[in-house]
């Protein structure tokens, strides 16, 4: 079973993110890396809070869409800012419920191990990304 805490207690006007569409999400992912149960919660902050996140825990000192912190092979917590999700949306020109899928599913490959620092690397995790946002 996957276990999932969302926190949306930041998000503005009503706006909430489908639990069906998180559902789906969830188990895609779980069902690319082989996980049939793992555990995750997942937080929407501002962006006050995830640029102090970003600069202490990657000393970088900029808001960022989402950050990662991994407990174990796919069990961890995202914080996801959705200001900047809705910004980046903008630019690229599709919706922010769009942007805020893929940020969830980037922040669950990296609690699975995947990162980008590496051009081949990030070859690998894009790549899955598509094939896991594809078939939702």
């Amino acid at each position: 079973m996957i276990r999932v805490e969302l926190n949306q207690a930041r998000l503005q006007g009503g706006q909430r993110y489908p639990a069906r569409l998180l559902s789906r999400l969830l188990r895609a992912v779980g069902g690319q890396m082989g996980k049939r149960e793992y555990d995750v919660s997942i937080a929407f902050v501002s962006p006050l809070e995830i640029r102090r996140a970003n600069r202490m825990y990657r000393g970088k000192d900029s808001v960022t869409d989402v950050l990662s912190f991994a407990l174990d092979d796919g069990t961890g917590e995202l914080l996801l800012c959705y200001e900047q999700a809705r910004r980046q949306a903008r630019e690229v020109g599709h919706s922010a419920r769009e942007e805020v899928s893929f940020l969830i599913v980037h922040g669950l490959l990296h609690l699975f191990g995947y990162d980008h620092e590496r051009p081949s690397d990030a070859r690998k995790m894009f790549a899955m990304q598509e094939r896991i946002l594809q078939n939702i």
